[in-house]
């Protein structure tokens, strides 16, 4: 088949018996456009679709019940109440997409050699995958959102680290009560538990480990002190009250579920225990684990040598060399790559309580003709809503 887009010769041929010397040989090329580009949009497809948004800014609220804690109440006493729960109010942007595609009039013309077809649909149907990758990235990437839409700044809509950042807050470790002191209120009620962080430990104090609070009397939201367990909070008891002896540097309480190493090492299988544990305590329930392709690939390293410590091989039992599946003390995750996830970072979701608000759904917008050429653009307006953070986990700071 002649094509006008290879260069032919045309000049007097030396033999026509061999084929290295003849010319006028046609060009072997299917007809087929081979779409080398795979499937990417694993979260834009696996959350589900909320109910319409009908605001560029979108909020909600989630609510926590207070921890557990004595209840005992004499014969004959009059009845008091108090307050029980708390809510607490998340909100998010949409954010609007937009992709354009054109085609000339004569490029439909023209003759190709590919599968006959209108070009317009063609290209229509690559917009459509770099517009739903598009989406995929902001999905994954987003860290922060913004201030609402206006005339200069487009909103952006916060992804999936939008929610999963450590919330953190510095604090004051007393050595003498064992008091912990926050620089901004903290939000806690006797009987809640939190982690601690810190370039260097407090004495006393380790990392990845749950210390339940007992809010102060007199300053009940900065200050607090700590328990190892939930009973000794709640009842104060002295013997489970833990006073570090040294205060240590750049101490920081966790208040969500995500451990951050630092960027110095790699994440192991205590590491995705610790997190799961966090959510667990929590009320969460995450199923599956998203990482990056190389960290996959240490997962089901991590998943075999495990497999392979408590397995007679001697026995010649059959191991399989991909992981995807791993039972921790707290419930079944399934690890799956994501291709634009980064190394840094793994996500252990609840997937029921992630979703789409959709302010307009993807759709085609036709431009009136004004040349020699047919013009399309498409168009989405959305944005991300975790209604349960604490639902989920995170490890953050993984180092490649």
């Amino acid at each position: 088949m002649a094509i006008n887009d290879v260069t032919r010769s045309l000049s007097y041929s030396t033999s026509q018996s061999h084929t290295s010397d003849a010319i006028g040989h046609a060009e072997d090329m299917s007809n087929v456009i081979t779409n080398i580009d795979p499937e990417v949009t694993l979260f834009l497809n696996r959350f589900g679709s909320e109910e319409d948004a009908t605001t560029l800014k979108f909020s909600w609220l989630t609510e926590g019940l207070q921890p557990p804690g004595e209840n005992a109440h004499l014969e004959k006493e009059d009845y008091s109440s108090k307050e029980i729960g708390h809510l607490e109010g998340l909100e998010n942007n949409c954010q609007r997409f937009v992709n354009s595609y054109y085609v000339t009039e004569a490029q439909r013309k023209v003759a190709k050699v590919y599968r006959p077809e209108d070009e317009l649909a063609r290209l229509l149907e690559q917009c459509s995958r770099k517009h739903a990758a598009d989406i995929e990235y902001a999905l994954v990437n987003n860290e922060t959102t913004n201030a609402e839409q206006n005339k200069t700044t487009p909103a952006k809509t916060g992804g999936v680290p939008f929610f999963m950042a450590t919330q953190e807050l510095d604090v004051t470790v007393g050595t003498t009560d064992g008091s912990i002191t926050t620089t901004k209120p903290h939000g806690l009620e006797t009987g809640d538990f939190v982690y601690f962080t810190a370039k260097t430990m407090p004495t006393g104090l380790s990392a990845k480990t749950i210390y339940y609070i007992r809010t102060d009397n007199t300053t009940p939201k900065t200050k607090f002190t700590i328990f190892n367990t939930q009973k000794g909070a709640v009842e104060n008891i002295a013997a489970e009250q833990v006073k570090p002896s040294a205060a240590g540097t750049s101490a920081k309480i966790i208040k969500n579920n995500v451990l951050d190493l630092g960027g110095t090492v790699d994440y192991t299988l205590d590491d995705l225990n610790a997190v799961m544990e966090m959510a667990y305590n929590r009320g969460g329930n995450p199923t599956h684990a998203f990482m990056s392709p190389a960290k996959k690939r240490a997962f089901s390293q991590l998943v075999i040598a495990q497999a392979t410590s408590y397995r007679d091989m001697a026995k010649k039992n059959k191991l399989n060399l991909v992981a995807d599946v791993i039972q921790t003390d707290y419930g079944v995750l399934t690890a799956e790559a994501h291709r634009m996830l980064p190394d840094s970072r793994i996500y252990c979701m609840d997937m029921g309580y992630w979703g789409i608000k959709w302010f307009e759904h993807t759709h085609d917008v036709p431009i009136s003709k004004k040349g020699s050429y047919d013009e399309r653009m498409l168009e989405s307006w959305l944005g991300l809503k975790c209604a349960a953070p604490k639902a989920s986990a995170a490890i953050i700071g993984i180092k490649r």
